[in-house]
């Protein structure tokens, strides 16, 4: 049983936890239990380890905020890019979509459409106030949209629902001194933008919960959220299903636990929505806190990591006992349309990095954990349809962490850092018995990899704070290859290196584009920026060459480029509040627009307002 403690000491508060139940026994056959009643789940919340009595902060009438008002909420190019992916058929939301003729773009709670091509008629046609569309009051709500999804002729909106409580407000004054999130709801939204001058709403659905990530297969989206478990005068909250503002109860039997684990601290919220229909179906999982979501065509996986830290002696010296190490349960949820069953459950050591450490083949899940803080080691674990270890390879790079992990077919491709940048080869062909066939060691780390072909891996991190991008030959798995680098000069930095959906890579055109930011020193002393984009030449024989550069730091030095995708011979860099088209032959600007409202602390460092 884990023990929560704190301790004074030299003035300083120090958490201390004890040692956590070193292994957790299967759950038989993976299936989860359902709650039969209100009353089973109430004491299982206060039999557990890790409950909230919300009843001090959180009142009846935040439970369910309620809708204000009326909720009834071409020459497109042939050749277009699409958001990076992990999985080839399973869609991931973005800020940035595009039909081939117009650009969708959410930024923090606008979205926005823009007629995109042909380039010379570049214009923002369309900007949505989702918290309007919804009737939902400005007031005392906020919103964050989180991505979006095309699908046939429906746009799909991914975002937070935020209900605010204002607290203390001044003595004489009715301004209040600071607000607090009371609830969240996760919501999407369906809008027919057949009409992109006249969006309609056509449904809105969510769960309560913050919206960790989402999924589209088929026509039909994926969403897990998660949220607190409460109890509010001994009476436990139940997850609730949103449909077009009007809020219902989960059925007690859509609530799930796992007898096996003493946590209890969060509700993960499940929602399936048919975009076309708008017909929905909603599981809650009681555990504890969500971490990597992974999707393949067939199931989700849902990753809770526990963490056993350091036992103190009270009496005397304050020593360790412990080191900080963390184990995974693992849930496999299968999906066939909108029907989502808990199928099977484990575990392994270790914490994840990302989506990028799990991988689905032939029936088998694979996984890359990383160990410790303190005394890291790394390993991977192959683990059968009902979730238990058939295979591991344990040990790998002691002292070292998991940078980045990609699995291609038989093969993980796994980096890890800590002074310099292995990265291994491991095969995967018997899933009893992982191996590690090669090893290659180079300065720097590569934190992002990507397939290029069968026998090419690009590697996109960093050297000595400098932006590095790698084309890595694996032809031949035993000895892995550096057949090209390019180094970024000065200090640089891209937002590419921790969030995928940032690289545009086309293998065919052989064109790698990163949104690049570069901060340099002159010996003068005088600091300077710089921010746009790069775009590489990739090729498979003659390695990376850089093709040019794309300033995007003509409206705020520090508007960073976020996205890139092309459409035709028109390449288009998107930031939070502008576009530019650029030519693909030779990179020239074809239009440039300010597609969103700068804030106004914008207008003390710019010098003036393109547009």
């Amino acid at each position: 049983m884990c023990i929560a403690a704190t301790v004074l000491v030299s003035g300083m508060i120090m958490y201390a936890f004890a040692k956590g139940s070193e292994d957790r026994p299967n759950t038989g056959d993976g299936m989860l239990i359902s709650f039969s009643s209100k009353h089973e789940l109430a004491d299982f919340l206060m039999d557990s380890e890790s409950s909230v009595d919300g009843s001090a902060y959180y009142s009846e009438d935040m439970r369910a905020p309620t809708s204000t008002g009326d909720y009834s909420l071409s020459e497109a190019g042939s050749s277009y890019s699409t958001t990076n992916v992990q999985v080839a058929g399973v869609d991931e939301a973005d800020m940035v979509k595009t039909d081939g003729e117009y650009i969708y773009v959410s930024s923090y709670s606008s979205i926005n459409i823009i007629k995109a091509y042909p380039s010379d008629e570049m214009v923002n046609v369309t900007s949505l106030d989702l918290l309007d569309m919804c009737g939902y009051s400005s007031e005392d709500m906020s919103i964050y949209v989180s991505g979006l999804y095309l699908f046939q002729e429906k746009l799909v909106v991914v975002w937070n629902l935020n209900y605010h409580m204002y607290l203390d407000h001044y003595a004489d004054s009715t301004e209040y001194l600071y607000t607090i999130i009371a609830n969240q709801v996760a919501m999407v939204s369906v809008l027919d933008v057949s009409n992109v001058y006249d969006p309609v709403l056509e449904f809105s659905s969510g769960v309560t919960g913050y919206g960790l990530t989402s999924r589209v297969v088929d026509g039909n989206l994926y969403l897990v959220a998660q949220m607190y478990t409460w109890m509010v005068d001994g009476v436990p909250y139940i997850p609730h299903l949103w449909v077009d503002g009007a809020s219902t109860e989960f059925a007690i039997d859509d609530v799930l636990f796992d007898p096996g684990t003493p946590d209890a601290s969060s509700y993960i919220n499940l929602l399936s929505v048919d975009i076309l229909s708008g017909e929905s179906q909603c599981k809650a999982i009681m555990g504890g806190y969500a971490s990597v979501v992974y999707m393949s065509q067939d199931a989700l996986y849902l990753t809770i990591p526990k963490w056993t830290g350091y036992v103190f002696s009270v009496d005397s010296a304050i020593e360790p006992i412990e080191e900080w190490t963390a184990r995974t349960s693992i849930y496999k949820i299968a999906i066939d349309d909108l029907s989502m069953v808990a199928v099977a459950g484990g575990e392994v050591k270790g914490w994840l990095l990302d989506q990028f450490s799990m991988d689905e083949c032939e029936g088998y899940l694979r996984v890359a954990t990383t160990t410790s803080w303190s005394e890291p080691e790394n390993a991977v674990y192959v683990m059968n349809s009902d979730l238990d270890v058939v295979g591991s390879l344990e040990d790998i790079a002691p002292t070292e962490w998991i940078f980045s992990a990609r699995f291609m077919g038989e093969t993980l491709y796994l980096v890890t850092f800590r002074q310099v940048d292995p990265l291994f080869v491991i095969d995967l062909s018997d899933p009893s018995a992982p191996e590690i066939v090669g090893e290659l060691k180079v300065p720097g780390f590569s934190s992002y990899l990507h397939p290029v072909g069968t026998d090419h891996v690009l590697g996109i991190g960093s050297e000595n704070g400098s932006v590095k991008v790698t084309l890595f030959n694996v032809s031949d798995p035993t000895t892995p290859v550096e057949q090209s680098t390019f180094l970024v000069g000065s200090y640089s930095w891209t937002v590419a290196s921790y969030d995928h959906k940032a690289v545009l890579f086309d293998l065919e055109r052989e064109m790698l584009v990163l949104p690049m930011s570069v901060y340099a020193y002159d010996p003068n002393g005088t600091y300077s920026s710089w921010t746009g984009a790069y775009v590489f030449t990739v090729s498979l024989i003659e390695g990376i060459s850089l093709n040019g550069i794309i300033s995007h730091d003509e409206v705020y030095t520090y508007d960073w480029v976020v996205r890139s995708l092309y459409i035709e011979d028109s390449l288009y860099t998107v930031s939070y509040y502008t576009i530019k088209a650029s030519s693909l032959s030779d990179l020239s600007e074809e239009a440039f627009l300010l597609y969103s409202a700068l804030p106004d602390y914008y207008f003390t460092y710019a010098e003036g307002v393109r547009t």
